[in-house]
Protein backbone atom coordinates (compact mmCIF):
# COMPACT_ATOMS: atom_id res chain seq x y z
CA UNK A 1 0.00 0.00 0.00
CA UNK A 2 1.39 3.74 -1.01
CA UNK A 3 1.20 6.17 1.46
CA UNK A 4 2.26 9.92 1.53
CA UNK A 5 4.03 12.02 4.39
CA UNK A 6 6.85 14.91 4.75
CA UNK A 7 9.91 14.00 4.37
CA UNK A 8 12.61 14.47 7.33
CA UNK A 9 16.38 15.56 6.47
CA UNK A 10 17.37 11.70 7.18
CA UNK A 11 15.23 11.10 4.45
CA UNK A 12 17.40 12.78 2.12
CA UNK A 13 20.03 10.61 0.81
CA UNK A 14 17.48 8.09 -0.04
CA UNK A 15 15.36 11.00 -2.01
CA UNK A 16 18.27 11.89 -3.68
CA UNK A 17 19.54 7.96 -4.90
CA UNK A 18 15.85 7.92 -6.04
CA UNK A 19 16.05 10.56 -8.53
CA UNK A 20 19.25 9.75 -9.73
CA UNK A 21 18.42 6.09 -10.59
CA UNK A 22 15.12 7.48 -12.28
CA UNK A 23 16.83 9.96 -14.40
CA UNK A 24 20.26 8.40 -13.98
CA UNK A 25 21.54 11.39 -12.77
CA UNK A 26 24.48 12.07 -10.62
CA UNK A 27 22.59 14.97 -8.53
CA UNK A 28 24.75 15.31 -5.46
CA UNK A 29 23.60 15.60 -1.80
CA UNK A 30 24.74 18.80 -1.66
CA UNK A 31 23.35 20.14 -4.40
CA UNK A 32 19.82 18.98 -2.77
CA UNK A 33 20.91 20.58 0.39
CA UNK A 34 21.25 23.70 -1.22
CA UNK A 35 17.95 23.45 -3.37
CA UNK A 36 15.10 22.22 -1.00
CA UNK A 37 17.05 22.40 2.38
CA UNK A 38 18.99 25.62 2.48
CA UNK A 39 16.27 27.74 0.88
CA UNK A 40 16.01 31.33 1.70
CA UNK A 41 12.14 31.94 2.22
CA UNK A 42 11.96 28.26 4.24
CA UNK A 43 12.91 25.10 4.04
CA UNK A 44 10.98 23.13 0.95
CA UNK A 45 7.72 21.03 1.59
CA UNK A 46 8.40 17.77 0.18
CA UNK A 47 6.40 15.12 0.28
CA UNK A 48 7.50 11.29 -0.55
CA UNK A 49 5.19 8.57 -1.30
CA UNK A 50 6.25 4.92 -0.05
CA UNK A 51 5.84 1.63 -0.46
CA UNK A 52 6.52 -0.06 2.40
CA UNK A 53 10.06 1.50 3.08
CA UNK A 54 10.74 1.80 -0.54
CA UNK A 55 10.24 5.50 -1.92
CA UNK A 56 7.96 5.12 -5.01
CA UNK A 57 7.07 8.99 -5.84
CA UNK A 58 8.28 12.50 -4.83
CA UNK A 59 7.11 16.07 -5.00
CA UNK A 60 7.87 19.56 -3.36
CA UNK A 61 7.61 23.32 -3.35
CA UNK A 62 10.44 25.76 -2.60
CA UNK A 63 9.27 28.50 -0.34
CA UNK A 64 9.33 31.60 -2.32
CA UNK A 65 8.43 35.21 -1.63
CA UNK A 66 6.78 37.67 -4.12
CA UNK A 67 6.97 41.35 -4.02
CA UNK A 68 4.09 43.25 -5.65
CA UNK A 69 4.56 46.81 -7.16
CA UNK A 70 3.17 47.73 -3.85
CA UNK A 71 6.06 46.37 -2.02
CA UNK A 72 3.35 43.75 -0.65
CA UNK A 73 4.39 40.53 -0.19
CA UNK A 74 2.98 36.96 -1.35
CA UNK A 75 4.04 33.91 -0.29
CA UNK A 76 4.16 31.10 -2.92
CA UNK A 77 5.83 27.78 -3.92
CA UNK A 78 7.48 26.42 -6.73
CA UNK A 79 7.12 23.28 -7.83
CA UNK A 80 10.21 20.50 -8.09
CA UNK A 81 10.89 17.56 -8.10
CA UNK A 82 7.80 16.05 -9.30
CA UNK A 83 8.68 12.13 -10.21
CA UNK A 84 7.02 8.86 -9.68
CA UNK A 85 8.68 5.33 -10.21
CA UNK A 86 7.74 4.17 -13.87
CA UNK A 87 6.99 0.67 -12.20
CA UNK A 88 4.28 2.46 -10.05
CA UNK A 89 2.80 4.40 -12.84
CA UNK A 90 -0.83 4.37 -13.57
CA UNK A 91 -1.83 4.09 -9.98
CA UNK A 92 -2.90 8.06 -9.40
CA UNK A 93 0.52 8.37 -7.20
CA UNK A 94 1.18 11.55 -8.83
CA UNK A 95 -2.39 13.25 -8.16
CA UNK A 96 -2.74 12.13 -4.74
CA UNK A 97 1.00 13.73 -3.92
CA UNK A 98 -0.20 16.83 -4.96
CA UNK A 99 -3.32 16.60 -3.02
CA UNK A 100 -0.93 16.10 -0.30
CA UNK A 101 0.84 18.68 -1.02
CA UNK A 102 -2.28 21.50 -1.63
CA UNK A 103 -2.81 20.26 2.13
CA UNK A 104 0.41 21.21 3.68
CA UNK A 105 1.20 24.47 1.12
CA UNK A 106 -1.95 26.10 2.88
CA UNK A 107 -1.07 25.19 6.17
CA UNK A 108 2.28 26.91 5.47
CA UNK A 109 0.09 30.08 3.96
CA UNK A 110 1.31 29.59 0.78
CA UNK A 111 -1.33 31.33 -1.59
CA UNK A 112 0.07 30.07 -5.46
CA UNK A 113 1.78 27.23 -6.92
CA UNK A 114 3.91 28.17 -9.98
CA UNK A 115 6.75 26.38 -12.08
CA UNK A 116 7.73 25.04 -15.40
CA UNK A 117 6.92 22.03 -17.08
CA UNK A 118 6.49 20.40 -20.63
CA UNK A 119 4.30 18.04 -19.43
CA UNK A 120 1.00 20.18 -19.57
CA UNK A 121 -1.78 17.48 -19.65
CA UNK A 122 -1.42 16.06 -15.98
CA UNK A 123 -1.07 19.78 -15.00
CA UNK A 124 -4.51 20.76 -16.28
CA UNK A 125 -6.48 17.82 -14.67
CA UNK A 126 -4.86 18.97 -11.28
CA UNK A 127 -6.31 22.09 -11.65
CA UNK A 128 -3.35 24.17 -12.87
CA UNK A 129 -3.17 27.15 -15.44
CA UNK A 130 -0.45 27.34 -18.03
CA UNK A 131 -0.85 30.57 -19.71
CA UNK A 132 1.87 30.91 -21.52
CA UNK A 133 4.98 29.17 -22.66
CA UNK A 134 8.70 30.65 -22.27
CA UNK A 135 10.73 31.60 -25.60
CA UNK A 136 14.31 31.29 -26.25
CA UNK A 137 17.51 33.82 -27.47
CA UNK A 138 21.27 32.77 -28.34
CA UNK A 139 23.84 34.67 -29.38
CA UNK A 140 27.25 32.71 -31.16
CA UNK A 141 30.69 33.02 -30.46
CA UNK A 142 32.07 29.96 -31.82
CA UNK A 143 30.85 28.22 -34.62
CA UNK A 144 32.14 24.32 -34.21
CA UNK A 145 31.18 24.54 -30.55
CA UNK A 146 27.85 26.41 -31.03
CA UNK A 147 26.49 23.31 -33.59
CA UNK A 148 28.11 20.58 -31.50
CA UNK A 149 26.53 22.13 -28.66
CA UNK A 150 23.06 22.66 -30.09
CA UNK A 151 23.12 19.50 -31.71
CA UNK A 152 23.88 17.26 -29.20
CA UNK A 153 20.84 18.54 -27.23
CA UNK A 154 18.58 15.54 -28.62
CA UNK A 155 19.87 12.54 -29.61
CA UNK A 156 17.11 11.72 -32.28
CA UNK A 157 18.31 14.27 -34.59
CA UNK A 158 18.08 13.23 -38.05
CA UNK A 159 20.78 14.56 -40.96
CA UNK A 160 18.08 17.70 -41.72
CA UNK A 161 18.03 18.47 -38.36
CA UNK A 162 21.58 18.72 -38.02
CA UNK A 163 21.75 20.94 -41.23
CA UNK A 164 19.08 23.26 -39.53
CA UNK A 165 21.26 23.66 -36.37
CA UNK A 166 24.35 24.03 -39.03
CA UNK A 167 22.38 26.96 -40.28
CA UNK A 168 20.66 28.49 -36.95
CA UNK A 169 24.54 28.62 -36.00
CA UNK A 170 26.00 29.98 -38.83
CA UNK A 171 22.82 33.16 -39.07
CA UNK A 172 23.36 33.93 -35.65
CA UNK A 173 27.02 34.11 -35.75
CA UNK A 174 26.48 36.26 -38.82
CA UNK A 175 23.89 37.92 -36.86
CA UNK A 176 26.48 39.79 -34.11
CA UNK A 177 29.21 40.29 -36.27
CA UNK A 178 30.44 44.13 -34.94
CA UNK A 179 27.22 44.31 -32.91
CA UNK A 180 28.88 42.68 -29.52
CA UNK A 181 31.57 44.92 -28.83
CA UNK A 182 32.21 46.82 -26.33
CA UNK A 183 31.49 50.83 -25.53
CA UNK A 184 32.40 53.45 -24.25
CA UNK A 185 29.67 54.37 -21.55
CA UNK A 186 29.19 56.43 -19.17
CA UNK A 187 29.05 54.32 -16.20
CA UNK A 188 31.43 52.54 -14.31
CA UNK A 189 31.43 48.72 -14.78
CA UNK A 190 32.81 45.94 -12.16
CA UNK A 191 33.33 42.67 -13.79
CA UNK A 192 32.38 39.72 -11.74
CA UNK A 193 31.75 41.08 -8.64
CA UNK A 194 30.10 39.77 -5.67
CA UNK A 195 26.55 41.45 -6.52
CA UNK A 196 23.91 40.70 -3.14
CA UNK A 197 23.28 44.59 -2.63
CA UNK A 198 20.92 47.23 -4.31
CA UNK A 199 18.91 44.50 -6.80
CA UNK A 200 16.07 44.55 -5.03
CA UNK A 201 15.96 48.02 -5.62
CA UNK A 202 16.17 47.64 -9.48
CA UNK A 203 13.28 44.94 -9.43
CA UNK A 204 11.50 47.31 -7.51
CA UNK A 205 11.95 50.47 -9.60
CA UNK A 206 10.89 48.26 -12.73
CA UNK A 207 7.80 47.13 -10.95
CA UNK A 208 7.17 50.83 -10.14
CA UNK A 209 6.55 51.71 -13.37
CA UNK A 210 4.44 48.71 -14.57
CA UNK A 211 1.10 48.44 -12.76
CA UNK A 212 0.04 45.42 -11.11
CA UNK A 213 3.53 43.70 -11.95
CA UNK A 214 5.54 41.30 -9.58
CA UNK A 215 8.45 39.77 -9.14
CA UNK A 216 10.28 37.38 -6.95
CA UNK A 217 11.81 38.68 -3.85
CA UNK A 218 15.31 39.37 -4.85
CA UNK A 219 16.72 40.25 -1.34
CA UNK A 220 20.56 39.90 -0.77
CA UNK A 221 19.79 36.60 1.24
CA UNK A 222 17.58 35.16 -1.67
CA UNK A 223 20.44 36.40 -4.34
CA UNK A 224 23.40 35.38 -2.31
CA UNK A 225 21.76 31.81 -2.11
CA UNK A 226 20.51 31.46 -5.82
CA UNK A 227 23.70 33.17 -7.69
CA UNK A 228 27.01 32.39 -5.44
CA UNK A 229 25.86 29.41 -3.54
CA UNK A 230 24.42 27.79 -6.10
CA UNK A 231 26.73 24.33 -6.17
CA UNK A 232 24.99 23.57 -9.63
CA UNK A 233 27.21 26.58 -11.21
CA UNK A 234 30.45 26.11 -12.85
CA UNK A 235 31.28 29.63 -12.66
CA UNK A 236 29.00 32.77 -12.13
CA UNK A 237 29.99 35.87 -14.68
CA UNK A 238 28.36 38.79 -13.10
CA UNK A 239 28.39 42.64 -14.97
CA UNK A 240 27.82 45.22 -12.55
CA UNK A 241 26.89 49.28 -14.13
CA UNK A 242 26.97 52.04 -11.56
CA UNK A 243 25.95 55.56 -11.72
CA UNK A 244 28.53 58.43 -10.71
CA UNK A 245 26.91 58.14 -7.34
CA UNK A 246 27.91 54.51 -7.14
CA UNK A 247 24.13 53.56 -7.38
CA UNK A 248 23.41 50.02 -9.10
CA UNK A 249 21.52 50.76 -12.86
CA UNK A 250 22.53 47.62 -14.37
CA UNK A 251 22.88 44.00 -13.22
CA UNK A 252 23.64 40.75 -16.28
CA UNK A 253 24.50 37.96 -14.54
CA UNK A 254 25.32 34.92 -16.51
CA UNK A 255 26.63 31.37 -15.54
CA UNK A 256 28.67 29.26 -17.04
CA UNK A 257 29.44 25.18 -17.84
CA UNK A 258 32.97 23.69 -17.84
CA UNK A 259 32.32 23.69 -21.47
CA UNK A 260 31.97 26.80 -22.31
CA UNK A 261 28.01 27.26 -22.81
CA UNK A 262 26.57 29.97 -20.69
CA UNK A 263 23.19 30.93 -19.74
CA UNK A 264 22.29 34.61 -19.07
CA UNK A 265 20.29 34.15 -15.10
CA UNK A 266 19.55 37.89 -15.34
CA UNK A 267 19.36 41.34 -17.14
CA UNK A 268 17.71 44.27 -15.32
CA UNK A 269 18.17 47.85 -15.82
CA UNK A 270 17.21 51.02 -13.88
CA UNK A 271 13.82 52.40 -15.51
CA UNK A 272 15.54 55.86 -16.04
CA UNK A 273 17.93 54.42 -18.42
CA UNK A 274 17.91 54.88 -22.50
CA UNK A 275 16.83 51.77 -24.09
CA UNK A 276 19.85 52.09 -25.90
CA UNK A 277 22.13 52.58 -23.13
CA UNK A 278 20.48 48.94 -21.87
CA UNK A 279 21.46 47.19 -25.23
CA UNK A 280 25.11 49.23 -25.01
CA UNK A 281 25.50 47.48 -21.73
CA UNK A 282 24.32 44.09 -22.89
CA UNK A 283 26.35 43.90 -25.97
CA UNK A 284 29.42 45.32 -23.88
CA UNK A 285 28.73 42.58 -21.18
CA UNK A 286 28.12 40.04 -23.68
CA UNK A 287 31.36 40.69 -25.77
CA UNK A 288 33.53 40.47 -22.14
CA UNK A 289 32.07 36.88 -21.55
CA UNK A 290 32.71 36.14 -25.18
CA UNK A 291 36.26 37.41 -24.75
CA UNK A 292 36.70 34.78 -22.12
CA UNK A 293 35.65 32.05 -24.11
CA UNK A 294 32.22 31.27 -23.90
CA UNK A 295 31.28 29.49 -27.09
CA UNK A 296 27.44 30.20 -26.74
CA UNK A 297 25.18 32.08 -24.39
CA UNK A 298 21.41 31.54 -24.32
CA UNK A 299 18.43 32.84 -22.88
CA UNK A 300 14.92 32.33 -21.66
CA UNK A 301 11.78 35.58 -22.22
CA UNK A 302 8.23 36.01 -21.74
CA UNK A 303 5.61 38.41 -23.41
CA UNK A 304 3.14 38.53 -21.38
CA UNK A 305 3.57 42.05 -19.25
CA UNK A 306 5.74 45.48 -20.35
CA UNK A 307 8.65 44.36 -18.14
CA UNK A 308 9.50 41.54 -19.68
CA UNK A 309 8.61 42.56 -23.30
CA UNK A 310 11.06 45.23 -22.71
CA UNK A 311 13.96 42.95 -22.32
CA UNK A 312 12.95 40.68 -25.13
CA UNK A 313 13.11 43.86 -27.24
CA UNK A 314 16.75 45.04 -25.66
CA UNK A 315 18.22 41.30 -26.73
CA UNK A 316 16.81 41.81 -30.04
CA UNK A 317 18.59 44.98 -30.24
CA UNK A 318 21.76 43.77 -29.28
CA UNK A 319 21.46 41.14 -31.86
CA UNK A 320 20.64 37.94 -29.99
CA UNK A 321 18.53 34.87 -31.95
CA UNK A 322 14.94 34.41 -31.00
CA UNK A 323 13.69 31.23 -31.34
CA UNK A 324 9.67 30.58 -30.91
CA UNK A 325 9.64 27.60 -28.61
CA UNK A 326 9.62 26.98 -25.56
CA UNK A 327 8.25 24.98 -21.96
CA UNK A 328 4.73 25.91 -20.06
CA UNK A 329 4.72 28.59 -16.78
CA UNK A 330 1.97 26.69 -14.40
CA UNK A 331 0.22 28.43 -12.00
CA UNK A 332 -2.69 27.54 -9.33
CA UNK A 333 -4.31 29.71 -6.74
CA UNK A 334 -4.61 27.74 -3.82
CA UNK A 335 -6.53 30.86 -2.32
CA UNK A 336 -7.58 33.91 -3.96
CA UNK A 337 -5.01 36.17 -4.94
CA UNK A 338 -5.01 39.96 -6.87
CA UNK A 339 -2.03 38.75 -9.40
CA UNK A 340 -2.47 36.99 -12.68
CA UNK A 341 0.60 35.26 -13.96
CA UNK A 342 1.09 37.24 -16.67
CA UNK A 343 2.46 40.25 -14.78
CA UNK A 344 5.22 37.94 -13.45
CA UNK A 345 8.09 39.72 -14.20
CA UNK A 346 10.23 36.58 -15.18
CA UNK A 347 13.77 35.88 -16.30
CA UNK A 348 16.13 32.54 -15.56
CA UNK A 349 16.12 33.84 -12.22
CA UNK A 350 13.03 32.20 -10.96
CA UNK A 351 14.45 28.62 -12.30
CA UNK A 352 17.04 27.06 -10.12
CA UNK A 353 20.10 27.50 -11.80
CA UNK A 354 20.56 23.68 -12.67
CA UNK A 355 20.93 24.20 -16.92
Amino acid sequence: MVTYRLAEEKDYPTINSFYNRIYSSSRTIEQFIWEFHDCPFGRSIYVIAEDGDKIVGTNCVIPIELVCADKSILRTGKSEDTLVDPDYRGQGIFFKMYEFLFEKCREANIKVIWGFTSAKKPFKKLGFEIPFDHKQSLAVNRLAGSYRYLSSLNSKNKSIDKIKIAGLCFLAKVKTLGKLKKHELAYRVQENSHVVQQVDDLISDNLSKAKGTFAIHQTSTFQEWRIYNNPNFYKVHTYSFYDKDENLVGLILFNSHASQIAFVCQSTFHSSLSKAEKVKMLQHATRLLFDSGIVIVRNWHFSTNEINREEAAIFKDASYTFLDRGIGFVWKELDKVEVIPEDFYLSRIATQGIL
